[in-house]
């Protein structure tokens, strides 16, 4: 047996640390960093919006761990709520008594969302938060004879087997059997309420639905997509005059990154349960929260009989919950959440005006705050059609070759971290930290601008060249 030390983990050489992920965790995905050039991030460290390479370079995070990092990396006031735990020796696992910091964290997210959201089931991953949320939903419309749920086409509620159901982007549901059967998901179109009225209806038999509740993503986080003013308080309002409940997912949205502690606070209007995660951990903890109203609990679990019926064993560890506890009050402290809604207008315009520089290459901006993207009119260059028909399945289509392209252009050339998702590969996502200052903001801008003046064409001969061996299939 040959066990690495910890002290040897933390000084790993770059090969060896990405033979181990090759060997012990997940080689396709690492091809995938090596495509986009991720592969050679040596980072000793981060802080705030940078992360630090060991060769000196910084790298300027504007993906923030896909919207986890929302008070940046390694915060002095996360860190030193992580050492005041250790002083103190706070106990983390504690399931046979009332633990203060669990009771301290609710009655702060209580006060950040609208009344009657005031009780909170914690849990280690936005996915777990959403299966409590339609657990929740279930055993309160359960008795009734409900059997469905209606979810958004292309949305993202994440890839358990019960959230994975109701998870209709990309081909994240391919060869698993859901937990939800499919004859119990309606989908309907994101952003049309009228599609939701109308699958109620058609779910109607006597007077009475069977639809136990509608997800939905405040904004829909796979492809940044803002729905119409109103949507949400017209969705809350044909639930309720038809018995069925409202989840707003705020996984991705929540905790201030759209300029509102929630997405949906910027709508008069409240649902019956909403989720958060990401941003909550502080970038440092694993945690999740299923909130709703202490009726919709007494519904579902008001009997001591049944208030174990959904559990977790690691949701509400002490040491967690004292980290979010802090990256509320950060949040508060610092004015983060106002500071979001102002950067995110200047973000949004500087973004606008990069279109109007280029409306060839870019065909619309998107997003609220600091969750900001831009979807592309990619044309087929030579490089493309290249990369494209050889089969390869990396390079399966020519999008996937040119937002690669422009993704490990704006790594390589401009030491900028950005991200796509799979299910939307002409739009690039931007979710910063939110303590991101208005020049950096600056130079992301300003390094797409190079990178569209020199024309897409470019970026995608210099990525196809880089990643020649694997164009080819060798």
């Amino acid at each position: 047996m040959s066990l690495i030390t910890l002290d040897e983990a933390l000084d790993l050489p770059l090969e060896r640390a990405n033979a181990l992920f090759e060997t012990h965790l997940n080689r396709y995905l690492l091809r995938v960093f090596k495509i986009l050039g991720f592969s050679e991030m040596d980072i000793v460290g981060a802080e705030g919006t940078v992360i630090h390479l060991r060769d000196g370079r910084r790298i300027l995070d504007f993906s923030g761990g896909i919207g986890i990092c929302g008070v940046g990396h390694n915060h002095p006031r996360v860190l030193a709520a992580e050492r005041a735990c250790q002083e103190r020796k706070v106990i983390d696992l504690l399931r046979l008594a009332p633990h203060p910091l669990q009771g301290a964290l609710a009655h702060n997210i209580a006060q950040c969302l609208p009344a009657p959201l005031d009780v909170s089931f914690f849990t280690v991953s936005g996915a777990e938060a959403v299966e409590g949320a339609m657990k929740l939903c279930e055993r309160i419309q359960g008795p009734k004879g409900k059997t469905k749920f209606i979810a958004m086409q292309g949305a993202f509620h994440g890839k358990l087997h019960g959230s994975l159901s109701i998870t209709t982007a990309s081909r994240f549901q391919e060869g698993f059997i859901m937990g939800v059967p499919p004859e119990h998901v309606v989908t309907v179109p994101y952003g049309d309420a009228a599609a939701v009225a109308a699958a109620i209806r058609d779910a109607t038999t006597d007077g009475a639905n069977d639809i136990i509740a509608v997800i939905v993503e405040p904004i829909r986080g796979e492809a940044c997509e803002v729905p119409p003013v109103g949507y949400l308080t017209e969705i809350a309002r044909i639930c309720r005059e038809n018995d069925v409940m409202t989840i707003f997912d705020e996984v991705k949205t929540g905790m201030g990154r759209t300029g509102r502690f929630a997405a949906f606070m910027h709508e008069d209007v409240v649902p019956d349960v909403t989720t958060l995660a990401k941003s909550l951990g502080g970038a440092k903890r694993a945690v999740g929260a299923m909130v709703t109203s202490q009726e919709n609990w007494d519904k579902a679990y008001g009997r001591v009989k049944d208030c174990t019926l959904h559990s977790t064993g690691f949701g509400g560890l002490g040491s967690t919950m004292a980290v979010a506890l802090e990256t509320i009050n950060i949040m508060h402290d610092e004015g983060l959440i106002e500071r979001c809604a102002e950067l995110g207008e200047y973000f949004g315009g500087r973004l606008r005006a990069l279109q109007e520089r280029h409306p060839k290459t870019v065909a619309e901006v998107r997003g609220r705050g600091l969750f900001q993207a831009l979807r592309f009119r990619f044309k087929e260059t030579f490089a493309a059609r290249v990369a494209g028909i050889t089969g390869n399945e990396i390079f399966r289509s020519y999008q996937s070759v040119m937002i690669g392209a422009l993704s490990r252009e704006l790594y390589t050339r401009h030491d900028v971290l950005t991200h796509f998702q799979p299910g939307a590969l002409d739009i690039l996502h931007f979710m910063p930290p939110l303590v991101v200052e208005k020049e950096e903001i600056d130079r992301v801008v300003d390094a797409l601008d190079d990178i569209l003046t020199r024309g897409m064409t470019d970026a995608t001969v210099r990525f196809v060249t880089a990643n020649a061996r694997r164009v080819m299939g060798l």
